[in-house]
């Protein structure tokens, strides 16, 4: 008896051995198909032959079930990044997966642990396909993951911040991914600077790729199912990075950040223009983050970075720094001081916190910078406090007088802090005094400003 045969076959992926082992197909038939090639089979005769395609092995057969193992390849570049998988890998000891990148390899971490070799620490153990990881890496490197496809890619969100996979082999758009959810607030890269920020109708990342991990910033659980893949989504998208066309230092895209939104309209009120470029600036003068001005009528995000934990010298902010801003213009090679308004209703104003927000509501001023006019910016943290509080100043001058004032104007301290670092803080101790509202008035020959600070007895 003849039976016509379009394709009988099975899937087998052998990851440390040559050989091919061997399963068949149900003798029902069916079909399969992804972005290098379709098949459809029928019941055949009992021959063996063997098919090689972009991600699978298929082997013809007949009479038993099959599975179709894919082979993913995971691109990592140089440096900080975020990387998940869409398949569930065979081998999963992340000291087995990254052991062949020994010398390139430095951490990789997740929400719930880290690996990190030079430490000798391992908490993850086990690679997951249900999260996204931060890794960093001395040089590029690919990785090719085996394991079975996810039947289920179901994304599982928790309030606050999520470190997301992309849990299918093509490229996700955002606003598909989260049509119908609530409460999403904003989703970035990993040691990147794009962000979907929709309360300010900043896009400056649209688009999921397979094999990468985002940041997602939630204000209730939810969960997200990733649609199926097509031919068109298939198309490979490539990230670019600002080209820094200022005089300032190039930033480092750490894994940790902090966006600060600068709301539509404001750029041109204050009469920025397109091509200016807006940094942020650590109190010791180290440009951590930076945005091109396109159009001075659209929102922007500047992405401040925070200091990398595994480099012995700073490259960013760390927790309660002051931001200082500053914009250049790049066609008259002028530098500009910004002196900002912030929206007191997010978490943050004028301070660094990782994976803090911030929100501009006014560009106040925009100066442009000599020797005579340095801009000196304060803040406290915390604030309220329980009576124990830093000061921060970007400068501070040598025979700087402090004095605390209750909410009925009088004196209660004076504090002399002296010569200290740029950017450095000053800590104070006032859990002696009751809860209330209390002022720091900071006197120099160069500034007077005063600060207010809350006090609670928790």
């Amino acid at each position: 008896m003849k039976t016509r045969v379009t394709f009988l076959l099975v899937v087998l992926l052998a990851l440390t051995s040559n050989a091919v082992a061997q399963q068949v197909i149900a003798t029902a038939g069916g079909y399969f198909q992804n972005q290098e090639m379709s098949m459809s089979w029928t019941v055949g005769e009992p021959v063996i032959e063997t098919f090689t395609g972009a991600e699978v092995i298929l082997t013809q057969g007949f009479q038993q079930p099959y599975n179709f193992y894919l082979t993913q390849l995971i691109s990592v570049p140089a440096g900080w990044s975020g990387i998940s998988s869409y398949v569930d890998p065979l081998m999963k000891s992340v000291e087995t997966i990254f052991e062949p990148f020994s010398t390139d390899f430095i951490i990789l971490s997740a929400m719930d642990g880290y690996y990190y070799p030079a430490g000798g620490t391992n908490t993850l153990v086990n690679w997951s396909n249900e999260t996204g990881y931060q890794i960093k890496t001395a040089n590029a490197f690919d990785i090719s993951m085996t394991g079975a496809k996810i039947t289920d890619p179901t994304a599982e969100l928790q309030t606050g911040w999520n470190l997301m996979p992309v849990m299918v082999s093509c490229v996700t758009g955002i606003s598909d991914l989260f049509a119908g959810t609530t409460g999403l607030k904003m989703v970035k890269e990993v040691a990147g600077a794009g962000v979907f920020w929709p309360e300010y109708s900043i896009v400056t990342l649209s688009e999921l790729v397979p094999g990468k991990a985002y940041w997602v910033a939630m204000e209730n659980s939810t969960s997200v199912t990733f649609p199926g893949c097509s031919k068109s989504n298939f198309l490979p998208v490539h990230s670019v990075q600002l080209q820094n066309k200022s005089p300032w230092n190039n930033q480092h895209f750490t894994s940790l950040s902090h966006p600060v939104a600068f709301k539509p309209g404001i750029h041109f009120s204050a009469g920025a223009e397109a091509g200016d470029i807006i940094g942020v600036f650590s109190p010791e003068g180290l440009c951590a983050g930076m945005s091109e001005i396109t159009d001075p009528l659209a929102g922007l995000a500047v992405i401040a970075f925070a200091d990398d934990p595994t480099t012995p010298e700073k490259d960013g902010f760390v927790y309660g720094e002051l931001f200082q801003f500053k914009l250049y213009r790049n066609k008259l090679n002028q530098e500009f001081n910004l002196v900002l308004s912030y929206d007191q209703s997010l978490p943050n104003t004028n301070q660094f916190e990782a994976n803090g927000m911030s929100a501009v509501n006014n560009i106040e001023s925009i100066t442009y910078i000599t020797e005579d006019n340095l801009q000196v910016i304060s803040g406290i943290f915390p604030n309220p406090n329980d009576g124990q509080f830093s000061l921060a100043l970007s400068h501070w001058p040598g025979n700087l007088l402090i004095e605390l004032y209750d909410s009925r104007g009088t004196v209660l301290k004076r504090f002399y802090p002296g010569t200290k670092l740029s950017g450095s803080s000053f800590h104070f101790d006032l859990q002696q005094f009751p809860a209330g509202v209390y002022f720091l008035k900071l006197i120099d020959r160069t500034i007077t400003e005063t600060k207010k600070v809350v006090i609670h007895h928790f």
